[in-house]
Formats: structure tokens, sequence, C-alpha cells
């Protein structure tokens, strides 16, 4: 990582531009702007503007005359930190430590951002892509993508393009495929009432042991499902399977006061074959025979439902992709799919073959504390988006 890129990525991780709040977006975007045209990108922004809140998109392209077009695939919205005194680096700071960038983003996703100009900036300099690049820049990938990807590829910029790379991804594998993503709340209704007459009213709390405990159930049914696309190395099963979990739990205000309300939120994980609203209708069934089988008022909603994704592994332009990573980092590397979830689905909806790589390594912490990114992985992601260019036609 040289001086140009270090400082590229200082500025953004040191913008908060946390998903919840969505603030800092387009101080953001002039810097990221601001450095796509110092690398000789022409750079185009598109605001999705939601509910009056700026929600700029970059589109910077590097026109090199092909006949090929590659779109890249990058978002500069990160997940809150939680509680920043826990974090034994600022979060919004970034700290260089040894072979370690430290700081919120760093590597989920604003280190691949700046890999992705950075390399784009090589290529300019050398005049060697055999490829045009159109690199996204987006927010809202944490949340969906609807205002970030989804409005470039759908909405009236309507991007187009031959390849996909969703740069947010990892090192170890080529990914050809994203899990769905299905979240979600339960809601046991109980009444609420004073603590000292526990007689007079349906503590929301232990009703809702026995609707979590059937949930459970739920869980061993999602497990059984199974897909044909690889499951990353080191994963308890040998292909994508589903998921369910409960993440959130939320009751009571007071010691002193029996509360009327519980909610249960959820994160439900697709295999690329299924359909979510087929997937989210069986959900719907499973929690209406556990409501009647515990005689608990409850009710399900659901939050966020984005389907899944998978491209064919043979197809010419993810063999020739896959062939630069084992050429440039290891002749083992395999290709699989991802167990999490991200934008490579508005890719293969419109038919683009797409493949994900990045620096986003297992020990990342990435959504957690003391997120931080190899420096090796960096310069491994931009001099594997080089050589695939230069490659490519």
């Amino acid at each position: 990582m040289d001086k140009w890129e270090e400082t590229f990525l200082r500025e953004i991780v040191e913008l908060d531009t946390n998903s919840d709040e969505k603030k800092n977006y387009q101080a953001c975007v002039d810097i990221i702007q601001k450095y796509c045209e110092d690398a000789g990108l022409k750079v185009e922004v598109f605001d999705s503007k939601h509910d009056g809140i700026p929600q700029p998109n970059i589109v910077a392209t590097m026109d090199a005359s092909a006949k090929t077009t590659v779109l890249l695939c990058t978002h500069y919205d990160v997940v809150p930190p939680g509680d920043t005194a826990d974090w034994t680096y600022p979060p919004f700071k970034l700290t260089m430590k040894g072979s370690k960038a430290y700081g919120r983003g760093v590597t989920d996703d604003k280190g691949n951002i700046v890999a992705s100009v950075s390399a784009a900036k090589e290529l300019i300099k050398r005049g060697s892509s055999k490829v045009n690049w159109k690199i996204l820049i987006s927010p809202n990938e944490e949340i969906g993508g609807e205002w970030g990807i989804d409005y470039l590829m759908n909405g009236p910029p309507k991007i187009r393009g031959d390849f996909g790379i969703v740069v947010d991804s990892g090192p170890e594998y080529v990914s050809i495929g994203a899990s769905g993503v299905i979240a979600g709340t339960i809601t046991v209704h109980g009444t609420q009432g004073h603590a000292g007459y526990p007689f007079k009213f349906a503590n929301a709390i232990h009703l809702s042991i026995p609707v979590m405990q059937s949930m459970l159930d739920y869980v061993d049914l999602r497990r059984k499902v199974e897909s044909e696309y690889p499951a990353p190395p080191g994963s308890p099963h040998r292909t994508l399977w589903g998921r369910f979990s409960m993440t959130v739990y939320q009751a009571g205000s007071k010691t002193n006061t029996i509360p009327g309300k519980a909610e249960i939120s959820f994160d439900c994980r697709t295999i690329p074959e299924e359909d979510v609203e087929e997937v989210a209708k069986d959900l719907e069934q499973f929690f209406k025979r556990v409501k009647e089988e515990t005689c608990v008022e409850a009710s399900l909603a659901f939050k966020t439902k984005h389907d899944g994704w998978g491209s064919d592994k043979d197809h010419p332009m993810i063999q020739k992709f896959h062939s630069t990573v084992k050429e440039l980092v290891d002749p083992a590397i395999v290709i699989s799919a991802d167990l999490g979830g991200n934008d490579g689905h508005y890719f293969t909806s419109h038919r683009i073959p797409t493949v994900c790589f990045g620096t986003l390594r297992d020990d990342n912490n990435y959504h957690g504390l003391d997120e931080f990114m190899h420096i090796d992985d960096f310069d491994t992601v931009k001099n594997v988006l080089i050589h695939f260019a230069e490659t490519c036609e």
C-alpha cells in the first residue's frame, strides 16, 4: 500500500458512514470522487435521495475502447461500531499497526474501494487494460442495496456490463454466488402491569420462551436444505445450506413492570437456488403452527427479503478470473459461494456472469470490534484486478 492509497483510505475510514444514521454520505462521495478523478477516471454521481437523505452513487469509468465492459461493485456504507469504548483502536480513525490496518469499514468495504480505484489508476498509467471498467461505489449495501446498486442497475441510470466483480468478499476463494437473506421480527403479545401482581398479567418474556424453543426446530429444518454450490473452505458442510438464527431480543423497561411485549428478531439465510418469497411463506406456515401449539398470541413481520444468486462456474470469464487468482495468489484456490449475502444478484438478475473477490478474510472482525484488513490482502486484490484487466479480452 503506497502513500496515495493510505491517504485515500484514511480520509474515507475517518468518516462515519454507518447505515443506520446515513450521515457523511455526501462528504464521503466527495472524497472518493476526488481520488477517482485523480486516478484518471471519468466520474458520474447519481443521487437516489430517499426520505430527503442524500444517498449518492458513484459510477467511475475507465474507457479502454474495448468491446467488453466489466462492472466492479463496492460500497461505502458501514455497519455501526457498537460501543466504541470496547474498541482497542478508535473505529473512525485509520490505525496502521504492523501488517494490519484497523478501523470500521477498512475491509468492508472501503479498502476494496481504494484497491479498485488504485488498480484503475495503474491500468490508466500503463494504458494496458483490455477491458473497460465501471466501478460502482454505493451506499445501502449493508441494508439491502435498494438505493445503491439496485438504483444504479434498475433505476434511471440503468448501468450495464458484460461481466461483474463484487469486490466485497474474501481472498481465500473465488466466489460465484451468495446466500439470500430474510430478516424480520416475531412479536409476542402479553399484557403490561405491576410486577407485584404477576397473576393479573400475561408476561411477554415468559410467553416468548416456548415460542423461541419451538422456533429452534426451524433451525434444524433449514439446516437440511442443501445447495449445489460449494461452501467456502473450512465450512462445516460441503455445500451451502439453509440457516435460521434468532439474533436480537427486546423486552421490558423496568424491573417492577411485567412486560406486555417481547420482540425476537431473526435472520434466515437461503441458498442460491431458493426463491426468498417461497421460503418466507414456509416460515410463515411454520410460525402459524408454533402459535397453535404454544397457544401464545404472537405476530411475525418481515423487514427485508433479498434473493441469493449464483453464476455458472464454467462461463469463460469466470474461468479466466479463477485462473488469474490461481496464477497470482495460490494454484490451490477453489471456486465457492458465499455464506453471507451481497449485491451480486443485481448483476445476475440481468444475466451478467459475476464473481466475488476482496479483502474480507474470515479473521478481519468485519461487523465486529476492531475490524481490520491485512495489507497484503489489499495488494493481492489490487494486483488480481490489474492482471485480469490486462489479460482478459
